[in-house]
């Protein structure tokens, strides 16, 4: 998936899968943590590459 908008801050790239890390005001900071437990249930990964104007995230599933 990819986005056009702002991109994730510098001062948070290290940390957006963390729990309550959030950088949308009003943001809870449980999503990406969520995203995240689901592809690893399923030995997967996700990859973030972001700066302003495109952030891509894609999801890395093996098939069983």
């Amino acid at each position: 998936m990819i986005d056009n908008g702002p991109g994730v801050p510098d001062s948070i790239k290290d940390r957006i899968f963390f729990p309550l890390v959030s950088g949308r005001d009003g943001g809870s900071g449980l999503g990406l943590t969520l995203a995240q437990t689901f592809v690893q249930q399923h030995h997967g990964l996700i990859e973030c590459d972001s700066q302003p104007g495109q952030t891509d995230f894609k999801l890395l599933i093996p098939l069983p």
